[in-house]
């Protein structure tokens, strides 16, 4: 009759579940499914159970206490039975726990009927015990990453680990360093990196793991396995910053000693990196401990150690160990001001001696290497962490600039030297030009480090000029400097300029001293005579030109609020240039600069006269810079929401139909809606509105479609490559939206033969097919037909990109089209590309897959 009045039922689902909640109610459920409960056959037992479980899911709040303790009993008496029976009883006690009326004392009832029926043990240490025995000798990753998430929660949640604290530790660490390699087409996604952050988020959880953990770490860092050193010294960066200082005396001078080791004797990098981010953070452990009147000062001691083995090393002249102790004690000294302080108060004065000392050339050249690097490595974090209570060594600072400044020009002279000798005798001893290059080596060292210690104003005003004169000597010719040092010349001035502390001293040295020098050698390097090109020898002022690429940099990273004098007389000059000019790195420079200056004037006559300057370009410019001109005027009152950007949209969107500019044109769309990485964008100052690029859609679309519909067939392709041009650019939410519009015209886009316009609509259409509009499935015939003409174009990028939206395709309604897809991927399959085979493989399986 039940099952009768089941299948007649209009919801039988619905007619089910409210029959069994009313059994539920009064536990007549149990009685019920006796039968079911009580069979011989432990998998018909266990079906009864999986039942009573999921009706205890849906209904748990409906029980009254009796009757959840009554439910609870009849669990824990049903975890003694068959092993197939457990998963449903697990699930229905989990449905149990969450009842709000649960007994007192059955959460414990229940855990200790896990762990004596479950093979699960304990709560509080004794759970701890029982999860160590439970987990020993476990070897499967999926099994131990759920084993190492319980022992991570263990600790987080502070258990009481009691007397098994080691045997925690033992039965995880057994596990270090993890040595695991997924097999291929692992179902399961477990990876080594998983199962390694896993295991030390939980040695690494409490402080009482340290007299464990740490011995570990040093015995692995005596391991000739790479991957285990690695491993033990990331894990050792980890725990100290939980570590407090009496958790780490034991083992300091074992840590300090296998640390030290390793920077001296590999020839890994990533060792190498890892030793000093485990000295800095040991040593920040160290810093911040809090010491009572009896407890050792544990930073003094470690940091003794240090001093003892590098502090020598500095003053020998064979360099093979200057680097790596250098190195140590730069990581130590970056982990707190105090370290800083001691270590630069026990090596500058030796090294400041040993520099001065030094008379002979050869010894000379060598032990100022030694000592500006030196000094420079160990003081670099000090100027960082520079604080009141550091004036005290203001003079060492001002002695180190002084020594910077005077070691610069030693190694300038020596290496000129070199650098002149005639390329003959370089040829015959190879063992002078080896130590050429090393030459040039040490002098970008020299560079590096001294912007590197120039934070301080009182060092800036002594390094900044040695950085000028490296550019003025390259200038002239006076020293042979490579390119790469005078790019590095370069980037040390900027490097000073943005971490310099902002003063009045400093802002008086870069305007009276750094710009105006650098402002100097730009203007006589833009002027300096050479042999130019045939094709431009007859324009005299093609060099000057180029200028305009400072003029640019200059005006137009100013704000608005600052004056420019004669502005309508520059501009002029550049509206000149931008359109007759025929050197394409000075009229892209003239526009950009001049619709820079546009965007950020406030005077609307002004604009006005400008406006009517950039539209009778057209009368005087060549065809190569009017395609680039007035889309950046364009944009340039565009992103400010100006009325008049519609009139100089409105004159790029006529030009798609001219012959020779139509293509040059559609670029110019990109331009428009692309982001200025130099002048148009608000680090310059510029006026930036927001959703600037939605609203010229919303008001230009229906232009762009009303023109490609009244074009003549051989101009509509420039159309085509505007729209895909200007929907690439925009927001993937604008694109979904407006779709449904343009749709057909982005399937036209699809057969055009710019390979870029297919790439860039191909960019659109991917997004898009993850949630398709209803416009979108009614053209899929069309769609199908032409991302399958695209796997074989000539383009990889384009065939990889049609593939993923073949591959997208796969979860639409596509039955009928599925053998011409699956015929039509065959041929990718077999690509000369091996990115184009694996995503044809995963295409075509999707296909096959979801047919089926």
């Amino acid at each position: 009759v039940f099952m009768y009045l089941l299948s007649t039922h209009k919801d039988p689902e619905l007619f089910l579940w409210s029959r069994l909640n009313e059994f539920l109610c009064t536990l007549h459920i149990i009685l019920h499914f006796r039968l079911s409960l009580t069979s011989s056959q432990p998998h018909t037992r266990a079906r009864g159970v999986q039942l009573l479980s999921e009706v205890l899911q849906e209904c748990y709040g409906d029980l009254t206490e009796r009757e959840v303790e009554v439910l609870i009993a009849f669990y824990e008496n049903r975890l003694k039975d068959h092993y197939v029976i457990t998963p449903p009883v697990l699930r229905g006690l989990k449905a149990l726990t969450k009842c709000t009326v649960l007994p007192p004392g059955s959460a414990v009832s229940m855990l200790r009927s896990l762990f004596q029926d479950v093979h699960v043990q304990g709560l509080g240490a004794d759970f701890v015990f029982g999860f160590v025995q439970s987990m020993d000798g476990e070897r499967d990753p999926r099994n131990l990453l759920l084993a190492f998430q319980i022992a991570k929660t263990i600790i987080s949640r502070g258990y009481d680990l009691g007397k098994f604290t080691e045997e925690l530790f033992e039965v995880t660490s057994c596990y270090f360093p993890i040595d695991f390699t997924p097999p291929p087409n692992d179902p399961h996604g477990i990876t080594k990196e998983d199962l390694i952050q896993m295991l030390r988020a939980v040695l690494t959880g409490t402080p009482k793991f340290a007299e464990f953990l740490l011995p570990l770490i040093i015995e692995k860092l005596d391991s000739d396995v790479q991957s285990a050193k690695l491993d033990s010294l990331q894990t050792l960066t980890v725990c100290v910053s939980q570590y407090e200082h009496k958790d780490l005396a034991e083992f300091l001078e074992g840590l300090w000693v296998s640390i030290r080791r390793e920077v001296f004797q590999t020839s890994s990098e990533r060792i190498e990196s890892a030793c000093l981010a485990a000295l800095t953070a040991l040593t920040s452990c160290l810093s911040r401990s809090v010491l009572s009147s009896e407890s050792e000062d544990c930073l003094s001691t470690f940091l003794d150690l240090v001093l003892k083995d590098c502090k020598h090393h500095l003053s020998e002249p064979d360099l093979k160990l200057v680097w790596p102790s250098a190195k140590l004690l730069q990581a130590s000294c970056s982990a707190s001001i105090r370290a800083s302080h001691v270590i630069t108060a026990s090596v500058m004065p030796n090294i400041v001696e040993q520099y001065n000392s030094r008379t002979q050339v050869k010894d000379d050249r060598s032990c100022k290497v030694i000592a500006f690097i030196g000094m420079t490595c160990i003081v670099q974090r000090s100027f960082v962490n520079y604080d009141i209570g550091y004036r005290s060594h203001m003079g060492k600072k001002s002695d180190l600039g002084h020594i910077c400044l005077q070691s610069e020009r030693s190694l300038s002279s020596c290496f000129s030297q070199t650098a002149c000798l005639p390329s003959a005798l370089m040829d015959q001893d190879n063992t002078e030009a080896s130590e050429k290059l090393s030459h040039h080596a040490v002098r970008q060292r020299c560079l590096s480090a001294l912007a590197a210690v120039s934070v301080h104003p009182s060092v800036v005003q002594e390094s900044t000029p040695v950085l000028l004169e490296v550019l003025s000597s390259a200038h002239t010719g006076s020293v042979n400097f490579l390119v790469e040092e005078v790019v590095l010349a370069c980037r040390s001035l900027q490097r000073i300029a943005e971490q310099v502390q902002d003063t009045e001293e400093t802002g008086r040295c870069f305007h009276e001293v750094i710009i105006p020098r650098l402002l100097g050698l730009t203007l006589q390097a833009a002027l300096q005579g050479v042999q130019l090109p045939q094709e431009y020898q007859q324009g005299s002022t093609w060099r000057q030109s180029q200028m305009v690429c400072l003029l640019m940099g200059c005006v137009c990273s100013l704000p608005p609020s600052v004056r420019i004098p004669q502005l309508d007389e520059l501009l002029s000059e550049l509206e000149e240039m931008s359109c007759t000019c025929t050197h394409t790195l000075s009229y892209t420079s003239a526009a950009k600069c001049f619709a820079g200056l546009i965007n950020k004037s406030l005077q609307g006559a002004l604009v006005l006269q400008v406006f009517n300057l950039s539209m009778d370009v057209t009368r005087k410019a060549s065809r190569y810079s009017i395609v680039f001109f007035n889309p950046q005027v364009a944009k340039a009152l565009l992103v400010r929401y100006h009325p008049l950007s519609t009139t100089l949209t409105d004159k790029l969107f006529s030009l798609l139909d001219n012959t020779d500019l139509g293509s040059m044109a559609a670029d110019g769309f990109s331009l428009l809606m692309s982001d200025s990485a130099d002048v148009l964008n608000r680090a310059c100052h510029a006026d930036v509105r927001i959703m600037y690029r939605q609203r010229f859609f919303s008001e230009n679309s229906a232009k762009l479609v009303q023109g490609f519909n009244a074009a003549p067939q051989e101009k509509k392709p420039n159309y085509l490559k505007a729209l895909s041009n200007i929907v690439n650019k925009l927001p993937k939410q604008v694109q979904v939206t407006e779709l449904p519009a343009l749709l057909s015209l982005l399937l036209e886009a699809l057969s055009c033969p710019d390979g870029g316009v297919q790439l860039s609509t191909l960019s659109c259409l991917e997004p898009v097919l993850a949630d398709p509009p209803a416009a979108l499935i009614q053209q899929l015939e069309a769609l199908v037909s032409r991302l399958l003409a695209l796997t074989s174009s000539p383009a990889m990028d384009v065939r990889i990109a049609s593939l993923r939206c073949i591959h997208a395709l796969s979860r639409f309604p596509v039955l009928p089209f599925r053998a011409q897809v699956l015929r039509a991927l065959a041929r990718p399959l077999d690509d000369k590309k091996r990115l184009v085979r694996n995503e044809a493989v995963q295409a075509r399986g999707e296909w096959y897959d979801g047919s089926c």
